[in-house]
């Protein structure tokens, strides 16, 4: 019998609810698929591959749309099978064995997993009750310890809570003997990003993905934008056929005009701001939890009894996400249907509970 690594019996897999729920308000998906239009498209173009040949490895046209998208030349992009290939990539590549990544707690687990499976060193700097953390606290701590990675949720999953661009920018400056990776997944959903000045700075990454607010989840398609040194160094390590032939054509279709997106970005924004606004009136009447205002598409409840409310959740076909660890329930927000469905149950089960 062969004798497993020792890190393995150290990690818990990521756990995603596959139940199945009326209403699912949990995976912080975009509650629009991809216009009409779009997979008319999609589905017309599935003729022009060639199914017996291998995609394009340099994955050119994509990239030529996804710079016209995220403001970038297209050697200063890698694709990659979803954020989480890209986590990996980024772990494997510029950090050396035994290596240290910094993480700011609570945030998307998935970089202490890759983390680990890379066998490096993983140092938490926990936010506060707040979840908050100030870039001067940031700067000090990578200081202090030297990690070879900070890589960091902006604005935050799960919190959604986030940095200025100004103070990310300052916090990059300070920290130019560190690989600063700043993953944007939910910055269509704010207006402080770092794209406009990610490619010249030589130690940053920044991460987009079109699985948030272009509602592509299905196709798990991500990009990392950054330095030309840097993008080529990931190459380097990128496995050479990493996008497939259909998720290429499909994410070319879905970039080649992206006034759509804008428009639903903005409805969704719109429908998360209700949803705070009448969770935040709900708390007032019952007192069941307090609503931390987030910078996403999604909202976060903080309660000792988030896991009670979860279950009673789950019992009506809903189902949202639970953070017991921190006391948070994050709610993804759904169409105006869906929320006022959310809103009737949770205000009963409050009630109930008073």
């Amino acid at each position: 019998m062969i004798t497993l690594p020792e890190k393995l019996s150290r990690m818990t897999p990521y756990d995603p609810s596959e139940d199945l729920y009326q209403i699912k308000l949990d995976a912080n998906e975009s509650y629009f698929s991809l216009p009409e239009d779009l997979r008319d498209a999609i589905a017309a173009s599935i003729d022009t591959i060639d199914f017996n040949r291998y995609p394009d490895p340099s994955v050119d046209g994509l990239r030529r749309l996804a710079g016209r998208e995220f403001r970038a030349a297209p050697g200063n992009i890698v694709v990659g099978n979803g954020s989480d290939e890209l986590i990996s990539l980024i772990m494997n590549t510029f950090a050396p064995r035994g290596g240290k990544v910094m993480v700011l707690s609570p945030d998307f687990s998935m970089y202490q997993f890759y983390a680990e499976v890379a066998e490096l060193e993983v140092i938490n700097l926990l936010k506060d009750d707040e979840f908050m953390l100030t870039e001067q606290q940031v700067i000090d701590r990578v200081q202090a310890e030297q990690p070879d990675i900070l890589i960091f949720s902006n604005p935050c999953n799960p919190s959604g809570q986030g940095f200025r661009h100004a103070e990310v920018v300052r916090m990059c400056d300070a920290l130019e003997d560190t690989l600063v990776v700043v993953d944007e997944a939910y910055m269509d959903f704010w207006d402080q990003s770092i794209l406009d000045v990610s490619t010249a700075m030589e130690n940053v990454l920044v991460m987009k993905t079109l699985s948030k607010a272009y509602g592509c989840a299905a196709l798990r398609c991500g990009f990392v934008i950054g330095y030309a040194d840097l993008i080529e160094q990931l190459n380097k390590t990128r496995s050479p056929y990493n996008i497939g032939s259909l998720v290429q054509m499909a994410a070319s279709i879905v970039l080649e005009d992206t006034g759509w997106q804008k428009e639903q970005c903005a409805q969704i924004v719109a429908r998360k701001e209700e949803l705070e606004q009448a969770c935040t009136q709900l708390a007032e009447r019952t007192g069941a939890f307090t609503v931390l205002p987030t910078h996403t598409n999604f909202v976060v409840l903080r309660t000792p009894r988030c896991k009670e409310l979860f279950e009673e959740l789950k019992n009506r076909s809903i189902c949202v996400r639970c953070f017991a660890k921190f006391d948070m329930l994050r709610i993804t927000t759904g169409n105006a249907e869906e929320n006022a469905a959310l809103l009737a149950e949770l205000a009963d089960i409050c009630g109930a509970k008073e």
